[in-house]
């Protein structure tokens, strides 16, 4: 066996790719937390205190969730940390983010498969209650308060439930809103943080009353409708850009694809490694999309049968597998001969040091 030698030249690339790579190194944990500010959240409950801690809350306010089931994700405001990180910077956001703002939280839902009525709280980090929600139908049986009570219950919910400090809070008589159901009377009332603009945008606490009880509450960045309605616009275009980058891309798998046949019929390369990579990538996907199923249940529609929509997520990854496999079973064939042709310098010193 004789061995093959690196040259100056190589020498030269080499050094300079490890010293790239210690650069990199450096890069990444001096802007590590900046470019994710996830990563730095204090955790001072787990998703399992979490779960908790919103049944426990769930149950102070009279309701009863035993025999729901329940599912849990961790999730954040993306429209309030984009506008914070778009407008403010991304080291003030991230002040902010982990402070004052309740961006971040432990989104838990209890449901009951074909029954409307549902919970959902919003925990903190910290764990603390950020967000509420009960739906129920629209046909439930509820008082009719005139608005003066209703904001009187409003009121010892926040003071009582959530132990808001209102004096920190400035009341908005143009946010009250009611609405009339067939069989009660609901209400929402919005209080503004007092002294606080993140730029154009204001921090908000918003209950609603489902007759004389609570449908929810939300701690929520008032993001300007202008800002919103620029952004979406920004977002439009990028979208554009990518379905038009969908058409060469295509047209490269059909390439590859072309090319592939065309060589194994000379005989020049073979579908043999492509099918059991391709087996492969179908099996770790398949888990990988399994993997989601928190987030599934988040999006389960409590109107279709529990039984369809667990036959169906499995069908969703086991075709996801297949799919992705089938991409990289078509391309792989070409790729290999093509190497060889583009690399001959390679495959000559390959062919040396192997004697």
């Amino acid at each position: 066996m004789s061995g093959e030698h690196l040259t100056g030249s190589d020498k030269r690339t080499l050094l300079i790719w490890v010293l790239l790579g210690v650069a990199g190194v450096f890069f990444a944990r001096h802007y590590f937390f900046r470019a994710f500010p996830e990563a730095s959240v204090n955790f001072t409950v787990s998703r399992d205190q979490a779960l908790q801690r919103a049944q426990k809350f769930i149950n102070g306010l009279g309701e009863n969730v035993s025999g729901y089931q329940s599912a849990i994700i961790f999730d954040v405001d993306d429209n309030a940390k984009t506008y914070l990180e778009r407008e403010l910077g991304l080291q003030q956001a991230n002040q902010l983010m982990s402070s004052t703002l309740h961006i971040w939280y432990w989104d838990v839902r209890f449901f009951k498969p074909q029954q409307e009525e549902e919970f959902r709280v919003h925990v903190t980090p910290a764990g603390e209650i950020a967000g509420y929600a009960h739906k129920v139908e629209e046909s439930r049986a509820g008082a009719t308060l005139d608005r003066a009570a209703a904001r009187a219950a409003a009121r010892n919910f926040l003071v009582g439930k959530l132990s808001a400090d209102l004096t920190a809070w400035d009341f908005l008589p143009e946010e009250v809103n009611s609405k009339k159901a067939p069989n009660r009377l609901d209400w929402s009332f919005t209080w503004e943080k007092q002294g606080f603009r993140a730029k154009d945008a204001p921090y908000r606490l918003k209950v609603s009353l489902q007759g004389d009880r609570i449908g929810g509450s939300q701690e929520f960045l008032r993001v300007p409708e202008e800002w919103e309605r620029n952004y979406k616009r920004l977002r439009s275009g990028n979208d554009t850009l990518a379905a038009a980058f969908i058409v060469p891309y295509i047209l490269l798998i059909a390439v590859a694809t072309w090319l592939g046949i065309s060589l194994a019929r000379r005989g020049q390369t073979g579908w043999g490694p492509a099918l059991k990579l391709g087996a492969v990538v179908a099996l770790v996907l398949f888990f990988m999309q399994l993997n989601e199923w928190p987030l599934s249940r988040m999006e389960y529609d409590t109107n279709s049968p529990y039984g369809s929509f667990v036959f169906k997520q499995f069908m969703n990854a086991l075709l996801f597998g297949l799919g992705s496999a089938l991409m990289v079973m078509l391309v792989l064939p070409a790729g290999e001969p093509l190497y060889r042709v583009s690399q001959p310098r390679t495959r000559r010193s390959i062919i040396r040091i192997s004697k």
